[in-house]
């Protein structure tokens, strides 16, 4: 605990110190329970007599802050909220961008300490399925040398020749090492980008539904954020409009309706962009698991004007919590990236690079990759089951075809609402995304995202099982 007294407080030392741990008391800095340093010990540590240390603490105890007892010392005994007249700290500073975020329809949405009985959130990949043991040795690996000191922006120049390597070889986006920066996952990668590229007041093409983060960040930033709807193609080019500056679009696996864009939207998409002067930023977030067919190639490889910003994380592969993600950028904007890049927290975490270099060279994410791709295909087909059978009973009006990444989507019958769905499931401890927070136009279909990436898949059925039984209900 730190105590200050002001040594020109005079002969008002035992005052000053008294309202000090007054008010840190009442100001919650010291809490119920917590224990006060001895008296002895405060009056060396504050040059004054133990005589005074005793006369505040026993002041403090007679107007029922501290109790004492012989032996076990001085404790806080003030609850905050005790004492209703006691006025709350003035709050002088908001946060004026923040101001044009709709905070009733976005949120973490349940990314929280709770772990319900059931996640059928979407977004979450196995813990469970994590590569613990190869992980453990690659960090490991790392940490056989002390950290270094400040270091390239970018990423360290091995870890970006692995990237290189992997994106070309997993995903056919042509990529040179000094092309990529590391960033901290996927939606650090849209804040450079957007940072780079836009003012305040630009217009930023969005999939219309899309995923809720990116639409806050960029309304966060002052941007103007045009919502584009999404048909079974995919984004719908000839919608965007005129005066767009920036187009942000989930191509492999629109998020949350799991479309792919078809390949003549990709042309025409990316025909508008050299005519427009338009800049692309494609959001590659879980094309790596696959269930059916074979992707259709990636926007940044059929580019052939440098206006394609390839967003990669292992956010979905790996885990989100370890914040690694990269950009594939033009390179015309890579200085000024790295530069903004290292105003922002100057360099990814250089452990954590490490880790990532070894766990890609020595092969380890393609064999985690080839285990988990046949846990999740299996997961996938048991909730297209669930839903095609769902929908053959009249519980769900319309099941999306997902034929990648961790979640499929449905919408619900008319007079159906997703907030009794989800409530109901809730209640038997079944978790659900939020498909209505996906929306900007306030007349959006009922539905539900029903992810399936967190939950085993021995419990996967039971979970479906308590998921149906609300839907009945929701339905009558």
């Amino acid at each position: 605990m730190d105590v200050f007294l002001d040594p020109n407080t005079g002969g008002r030392k035992t005052e000053a110190l008294f309202e000090q741990l007054r008010d840190a008391i009442v100001s919650g800095r010291l809490r119920h329970g917590d224990r006060l340093p001895p008296t002895r010990a405060l009056a060396e540590e504050l040059e004054v007599s133990r005589t005074t240390i005793t006369t505040v603490y026993g002041r403090l105890v007679a107007e029922g802050y501290l109790s004492g007892r012989t032996g076990a010392g001085s404790t806080v005994s003030y609850r905050r909220g005790d004492d209703p007249a006691t006025p709350a700290r003035p709050t002088a500073l908001a946060a004026p961008n923040l101001g044009l975020l709709d905070t009733n329809r976005w949120s973490l949405g349940g990314f929280d300490a709770v772990v319900p009985r059931f996640d059928l959130r979407s977004g979450r990949p196995d813990p469970a399925l994590f590569p613990l043991v190869e992980w453990r040795r690659a960090t490991t690996d790392a940490l056989h040398t002390p950290p270094t000191g400040y270091m390239a922006p970018a990423g360290r120049p091995e870890l970006r020749r692995a990237l290189s390597q992997w994106v070309r070889r997993s995903r056919a986006v042509d990529a040179e090492p000094d092309q990529i920066v590391v960033t901290a996952g996927a939606q650090q990668g849209i804040d450079v980008i957007a940072r780079l590229l836009l003012r305040p007041g630009d217009v930023v093409a969005v999939e219309d539904p899309g995923y809720p983060p990116v639409r806050s960040l960029l309304l966060s930033l002052g941007a103007t954020v045009a919502a584009v709807p999404v048909d079974d193609d995919g984004l719908v080019v000839e919608a965007i409009p005129p005066e767009a500056r920036l187009v942000y679009v989930t191509p492999s696996h629109q998020s949350p309706t799991g479309t792919v864009l078809s390949l003549e939207r990709r042309r025409a998409l990316l025909d508008l962009a050299d005519r427009a002067d338009l800049a692309i930023v494609e959001d590659d977030y879980d094309s790596e698991y696959r269930h059916e067919d074979r992707p259709l190639e990636p926007l940044h490889r059929l580019d052939r004007s440098g206006r394609v910003i390839y967003v990669g994380t292992f956010s979905k592969t790996l885990a989100p919590s370890l914040r690694l993600g990269f950009l594939v950028l033009p390179a015309s904007l890579v200085a000024d990236a790295t530069t903004l890049r290292s105003l922002m927290d100057w360099q990814p975490p250089d452990v954590s690079q490490q880790a990532l270099h070894r766990f890609i060279t020595d092969g380890a994410l393609e064999r985690h990759l080839r285990r988990t791709r046949r846990r999740y295909r299996e997961r996938h087909a048991m909730v297209a089951e669930f839903t095609n059978t769902a929908r053959d009973d009249g519980l769900v009006a319309e099941a999306h075809h997902h034929l990648a990444g961790l979640h499929t989507s449905v919408h619900l019958p008319p007079g159906v609402r997703e907030a009794d769905v989800r409530g109901r499931a809730a209640e038997a401890g079944v978790a659900l995304g939020d498909y209505g927070q996906c929306w900007q136009r306030d007349d959006h279909p009922e539905g539900l995202i029903i992810g399936f990436g967190a939950v085993g898949t021995d419990d996967l059925p039971a979970a479906l099982d308590h998921l149906r039984r609300a839907l009945v209900h929701a339905v009558g």
